[in-house]
């Protein structure tokens, strides 16, 4: 029975988002010089072929090659993850156009039992480049995550339980008024993204300025590797609506963090858009946190216009190996 049980969870993972992204990165086209990376914010919120076709330099012959490899419900530690994975290429990189909000880029990383469910299994299949960043130097971590990633009713656990949950939602729903959903599920979940209340966004953001930490090692990781390609890091402060930035970042405690995260930027070599209020119109948005797709082709036609404009001006985005 366990060994159907196994088999059957390691065929329904296969339709995963997370098996899907492994496809993406096989395929991915040698000619890839622009990649961005982050949660679903950035899945949702930059449109390829949006970014693509607003890009300047496309008429003048300095074209652009980009790729969405976010990944839905995912932390820094997955996203690390997954670029080491596509620079396994020898992509001519560019840029990295890394996504975040609220205090993401100095979270430290957990990775327990109980937080590799859902997309974060994606650590399972890379479990030294996972263990290194969760627990650095430690073998028991490797061990811990090899050994469990070759049992799919531990690693996968989450692709079976997910239709449950989808049928038992549907049970739930007979005689009461439909609920809200969007391509990533019900809308009222993703208001837990957001932090419970303002005081503990402050809390947070305090800690991390009085206590003046940097980036995470994962959000590092990814810059370095990012640099050793000769490749712009640039660190989008993702769009929010008017409703986020209301209550949470217009505290002083957000300007803080805000210029906190400016100086630790600049000290990577790296560019910070504070982008969070690029989109004012909320029906852009299709919950408490991600753009829809109108609003993510608004808001990619922006981004590649203010990064094409910052590599004009300064000239300093990419190696000479990489300039137009």
């Amino acid at each position: 029975m366990l060994l159907v049980y196994n088999v059957a969870i390691r065929v329904t993972a296969r339709n995963s988002q997370r098996h899907h992204m492994l496809a993406v990165l096989d395929q991915l086209p040698p000619s890839t010089d622009c990649i961005f990376l982050g949660n679903s914010l950035v899945e949702a919120g930059c449109d390829v072929a949006a970014f693509n076709t607003a890009w300047p330099g496309t008429n003048s012959g300095q074209s652009i090659m980009p790729a969405n490899l976010a990944l839905g419900a995912t932390t820094p530690v997955e996203h690390c993850v997954i670029l080491k994975r596509a620079l396994n290429k020898p992509l001519p990189l560019k840029f990295l156009i890394y996504g975040f909000f609220d205090d993401q880029l100095n979270v430290p990383p957990k990775g327990n039992w109980s937080d590799l469910v859902g997309n974060r299994a994606f650590s399972y299949y890379f479990p030294k480049e996972a263990a290194s960043l969760y627990a650095p130097g430690s073998r028991l971590k490797k061990w811990e995550l090899m050994i469990t990633g070759h049992i799919p009713m531990l690693a996968e656990r989450s692709s079976l339980w997910g239709k449950v949950e989808s049928i038992r939602r549907s049970f739930e729903q007979i005689g009461m008024p439909r609920q809200k959903v969007n391509r990533f599920g019900r809308v009222e979940d993703f208001a837990a993204l957001e932090s419970k209340d303002v005081e503990s966004f402050i809390d947070r953001c305090n800690a991390v300025v009085h206590e003046n930490r940097g980036f995470s090692l994962a959000v590092r990781q990814i810059i370095d590797l990012a640099h050793e390609r000769g490749a712009a890091v640039i660190l989008v402060e993702m769009p929010m609506p008017s409703r986020h930035r209301k209550i949470f970042y217009s505290t002083a405690a957000w300007a803080d963090l805000r210029s906190h995260l400016q100086l630790l930027a600049n000290e990577e070599k790296a560019i910070y858009l504070p982008a969070s209020d690029w989109v004012q119109d909320d029906q852009k948005f299709e919950d408490a946190t991600h753009l829809n797709e109108e609003g993510a082709r608004y808001f990619s036609a922006q981004l590649a216009a203010a990064i094409f404009r910052l590599y004009s001006e300064t000239n300093q985005f990419a190696s000479p190996a990489h300039k137009f």
